[in-house]
């Protein structure tokens, strides 16, 4: 009686490939699942945020923050343009909210006109913001920017509306914020830019 284990059964070709094809189906679903309601990556486009940000760069927004509180001061927020339209506001029916982030996701809902914009956050609902040759005042106290380019511009005051933002581009002269686009509606904020990944010789947060 022989001591050798029986033969293996041959794997079969369809199994092989059935396997793969669900593996592969099941990364799909979790990178579009993870863009959708965690970390979501994009390219810059302009010089609106230089120097803190450039041209080219690619950075991650997190997704996850705001849902636990709203922008704050300081924040370099990543929304859809334009911000008033039809295609930049999210339901605020739970229900369908799930399906239309993914259906934004695989570019099915929400096919905006241009890129989304990144801005940082320099007044929030309630306050009000006014700008003397381009200093800016938020609530009367003079905010304190080591990051933006100065320019001498004038704007305001205003007052921010209930569940909008006031945004900023940090290079001041060439921007197109919300002095000139209006308040932003936290509904179209996709994300905080939170991490630049590339390029790799500027690796890191941006501040």
């Amino acid at each position: 009686m022989s001591g050798a284990p029986p033969p293996k059964p041959k794997r079969s070709i369809w199994r092989t490939i059935l396997e793969f094809v669900v593996i592969f189906a099941i990364a799909v679903a979790v990178a579009v699942l993870v863009q959708a309601f965690f970390l979501r990556s994009f390219e810059v486009t302009s010089s609106s945020m230089y120097p803190t940000i450039k041209p080219g760069d690619r950075l991650i927004a997190d997704r996850y923050t705001f849902y636990f509180r709203k922008p704050h001061l300081g924040d370099i927020v990543v929304f859809r343009y334009p911000p008033d339209g039809p295609n930049s506001l999210n339901t605020k029916n739970l229900w369908y909210w799930p399906f239309e982030q993914i259906g934004e996701i695989l570019h099915l809902t929400h096919r905006l006109d241009s890129p989304p914009f990144v801005k940082r956050v320099i007044a929030t609902e309630g306050q009000t913001v006014q700008v003397k040759n381009g200093t800016v005042y938020v609530n009367g106290k003079a905010l304190k920017e080591p990051y933006k380019v100065p320019d001498s511009s004038n704007f305001g005051p205003v007052t921010v509306p209930e569940g909008t933002l006031f945004c900023m581009g940090d290079n001041r002269p060439n921007s197109r914020d919300s002095r000139y686009i209006g308040f932003i509606p936290i509904r179209s904020v996709i994300g905080r830019a939170v991490f630049r990944f590339w390029p790799f010789s500027r690796f890191g947060a941006p501040r």
